[in-house]
């Protein structure tokens, strides 16, 4: 699930209430899909592989993609199963927007500190540096604000491989997970979601200044086109760390999908990545239309 870095870009809390309504409507509609990633995430694959001709007639191995998957879900749960877990994931989104913005109101910064094409190389990066520290700032406190909730929200589709019901409401989630793991359980995975949310925000600042100073001309279409780009290889670039996440929030607590044979027990984020690394899965759920089957993953092939 990889809900932490689609508004990395923007400054944070600055986008007004409008936009918060925009996001939530937005990621409501959207939540299928996600929750589909977030089982391809976690290592769930209940349907075949399929042989497929490249256009360069080598014959590959692939998995039926996210719509398809979706769909797979609603056979299985009805259209209402296709939406657990977002009451959680919106109010961790509300808890992003306004901490985002309480942060941000209280580091202020100087107008001066505003990038003007007219200042030299240094002033520039200086000046991003500044910006950046505070994104970084505003998202880190959002981060961990909102994890718990995050946490609840990706315990609660994690029981669709399973069929269980351990994980129902929000405070009895929350309740639950506290009573049996304490607050380390509140908090498994964080370390992975910082590196991505923290990542995104470097990457996203350096890659625009990058893209507009040296690459575009200062036209209001190519920043957009800058914005889009940043963004893009941004969240590219730190994906992996949205599957260790996912994988190390549900390990080994009570969930099938978080318990062998599904998933190893493993004793750290670290050695998760290391895994997922070795068996070639870090980037699992990244493409929505065309996912290749990883040639060290026995069990999908046995599927065939």
């Amino acid at each position: 699930m990889d809900s932490d870095t689609d508004n990395r870009s923007e400054e944070n809390g600055d986008a007004p209430k409008h936009n918060l309504i925009g996001k939530c409507v937005m990621k409501t509609i959207t939540h299928p899909l996600d929750y589909a990633r977030f089982l391809v995430q976690i290592g769930h694959e209940p349907m075949a592989p399929y042989r497929h001709r490249s256009i360069f007639g080598e014959e590959r191995l692939f998995l039926p993609n996210l719509i398809i998957y979706a769909k797979y879900i609603y056979s299985v749960d009805g259209f209402k199963g296709m939406y657990i877990g977002l009451g959680p994931k919106i109010m961790g989104i509300c808890i992003e927007h306004f901490s985002s913005s309480l942060m941000s109101d209280y580091i202020q910064i100087d107008k001066n500190q505003n990038i003007n094409n007219k200042d030299s190389d240094l002033e520039v990066w200086t000046k991003c540096a500044i910006k950046t520290s505070k994104e970084m700032i505003c998202t880190a406190t959002s981060i961990i604000l909102s994890h718990p909730l995050h946490i609840v929200s990706m315990r609660m589709m994690a029981q669709f491989v399973g069929y269980e019901h351990r994980y129902t409401l929000v405070l009895q989630s929350i309740l639950l997970i506290n009573r049996e793991e304490g607050v380390k359980g509140l908090f498994a995975g964080i370390i992975p979601r910082l590196f991505a949310g923290l990542g995104t925000v470097i990457l996203v600042n350096v890659a625009k200044q990058v893209f507009s100073r040296y690459l575009f001309d200062p036209s209001p279409m190519t920043l957009n086109i800058a914005d889009f780009a940043a963004s893009y290889l941004a969240n590219a670039a730190t994906y992996s760390f949205n599957v260790v996440t996912a994988c190390t929030a549900i390990n080994n607590c009570g969930l099938a999908a978080g318990m062998p044979p599904d998933m190893p027990v493993f004793g750290n984020w670290l050695e998760c990545m290391k895994y997922l690394y070795r068996t070639d899965q870090l980037n699992r759920g990244s493409s929505t239309w065309f996912r290749r089957v990883p040639l060290s993953n026995s069990k999908l092939l046995k599927l065939l």
